[in-house]
């Protein structure tokens, strides 16, 4: 079976024939620009069609959302008609009636776009909001698509029609790259994990470290160190006991599950490819750092998460919570960059829970020169951390 496209435009008339199993349909308009605004006529061998497509049900989808249109509500957007020529009584689309309801798909479904901000005290970001592109529903393209869809008749199996909304992007007025002189323009990269099943005062702790970290600023050429931006870890600066591994112990001290932090950092500056100074591997597989191997666990005085920022703008440092899951993005100047992330990789796996682990990471800059880094893990059993339980649980 073949199926043709044929399309006649001029200034005054636009006609679209379609050949659909050697059978003809035909719409007229004014111009290419009136769809939507009359009644798109159908001759009598696709009023068959249209007749038994509007018998099920039509879903109309998007990459997020589905919308379904009852069979009840597609009998509403037909009407039938006398041919002059022919005295004969057919259907035809009534565009009108798609609009109407296309203008309620469109209250669901525009998003405005989100202007960047961007305030700066005592070199930290006081506030920031990224800029996001808002989205708008075509309804001249998607009352197209539909009619095109209906004048097929119903689905082989009998299912819904599925047509796509055509979406616009509207982009934001307001840019970062028009609102600082600092470079920080764009996204650079994102790290995420998961904290799901974390106790109370481990989830406080986690909410705390990120809210000192968000909003730090990096110049270029300058170093980032956690414990520096962390600063005190103590009941008076927000934190909280809960279980810490220390001297092969694990123990409740302030600041407990602030790792899940620095873990997650440390995954935002390798996948920007920033290079990194200084990291340690926790002494035990902790599941709140799956996969293994990506972690970089933080003491104050002890060990610390180290990179630097070798590009030629700042960076910015941002933290997200959504549920259990943190998010840290890194925001700059891309500059063309390319980062290839291996692993990690989990080998040697005991019984009893002891494992390795490697990830590498390959930068390739554009000058053609790459930068090879291996980081690797080596955790021992949880079985030889004894616990100390928090006596304020």
């Amino acid at each position: 079976m073949k199926y043709r496209l044929i399309i006649l435009a001029s200034s005054a008339l636009f006609l679209g024939f379609v050949f659909v199993s050697g059978q003809i349909f035909y719409y007229t308009r004014k111009t290419a620009s009136d769809i939507g605004r009359s009644s798109l006529v159908l001759n009598s061998k696709l009023t068959a069609n249209l007749d038994n497509a509007v018998k099920h049900k039509l879903v109309l989808e998007s990459e997020e959302k589905q919308f379904i249109v009852e069979s009840s509500e597609l009998k509403k957007w037909t009407e039938s008609y006398t041919r002059n020529y022919t005295g004969k009584e057919e259907l035809r689309l009534n565009t009108e009636q798609i609009k109407t309801y296309l203008d309620s798909v469109a209250q669901k479904i525009n998003t405005p776009p989100v202007n960047a901000r961007l305030i700066i005290n005592d070199g930290k970001a006081a506030e920031f909001m990224s800029p996001r592109p808002g989205q708008k529903l075509n309804i001249q393209a998607t009352t197209f698509n539909i009619a095109n869809g209906l004048a097929r008749g119903a689905p082989v199996n009998n299912g819904p029609n599925k047509i796509n909304l055509v979406l616009d992007k509207t982009d934001p007025e307001v840019t970062l790259e028009k609102i600082n002189k600092l470079g920080i323009d764009e996204l650079l990269a994102r790290g995420e994990s998961d904290f799901g099943g974390s106790p109370k005062f481990r989830t406080q702790n986690i909410h705390v470290g990120a809210q000192k970290i968000t909003g730090t600023i990096v110049g270029p050429g300058e170093e980032f160190s956690f414990n520096k931006f962390l600063g005190e870890v103590t009941a008076s600066t927000g934190f909280v006991p809960e279980l810490v591994i220390k001297s092969g112990k694990l123990i409740p001290e302030y600041g407990g599950g602030i790792c899940q932090v620095s873990t997650t950092l440390f995954r935002a500056a390798m996948e920007a490819g920033l290079p990194i100074i200084e990291r340690r591997a926790h002494s035990l597989p902790v599941r709140y750092y799956n996969p293994q191997g990506y972690d970089a666990t933080i003491y104050p005085g002890v060990s610390d998460l180290r990179f630097k920022n070798d590009t030629s703008a700042h960076i910015l440092i941002q933290s997200k919570i959504t549920g259990s899951k943190l998010y840290f993005e890194i925001y700059g100047t891309k500059d063309g960059r390319q980062i290839v992330l291996d692993g990690p990789y989990q080998y040697e796996i005991q019984a009893n829970g002891a494992m390795k682990a490697t990830i590498s990471r390959t930068v390739t800059y554009t000058n053609g020169q790459d930068k090879k880094d291996v980081f690797n893990s080596s955790y021992k059993s949880p079985s030889l951390f004894p616990t100390v339980r928090n006596p304020l649980e």
